[in-house]
């Protein structure tokens, strides 16, 4: 091997080793700032929820496609009912941009509760009617997702 070969060799396994490193420090950020994510987004669904009639519960993992756009959690009911309620909150694509939707899914059916950090004008805009079809759209997705997951057992 001469010279300018094994300098070419140094230079590159320098450059892969930086590269390796600095995703090595990514995914650790990404791991540590997980739990973080996960309580900003159990504090989005406790918002829009009712205190008195729910308590939300442990993050419950989605093995959808929406898993990306999407985040689900167990929840207790006051009303100590005997079947499994979660909490699903959604990214949605609305005329407003996307929003956080929440919904209560029990035996596969979802129920549209409201969307987190929402002002009450476009509360109002979004709740108006005008969105019929798009909410008929996402309702249809929770429960989906809730049919998955009650199939899966709920996985954490």
């Amino acid at each position: 091997m001469n010279a300018g070969a094994k300098k070419q060799l140094i230079q590159s396994g320098i450059f892969t080793g930086a590269i390796l490193i600095f995703f090595l420090i990514l995914s650790l950020f990404s791991f540590l700032s997980r739990k973080n994510w996960e309580r900003g987004l159990r504090a989005a669904v406790e918002q829009v929820l009712s205190p008195e009639e729910y308590q939300c519960g442990n993050a419950v993992k989605i093995n959808s496609t929406f898993n990306v756009s999407a985040a689900c959690f167990e929840l207790a009911t006051k009303k100590q009912s005997s079947k499994n309620s979660y909490a699903l909150i959604i990214r949605i694509a609305s005329y407003l941009g996307p929003l956080p939707a929440v919904f209560v899914c029990q035996d596969g059916k979802a129920e549209f509760k409201g969307i987190a950090y929402l002002n009450s004008s476009m509360a109002r805009a979004f709740e108006d009617g005008k969105n019929d079809q798009q909410n008929l759209y996402w309702k249809k997705i929770a429960e989906e997702l809730a049919r998955e997951i009650k199939g899966n057992g709920a996985k954490k």
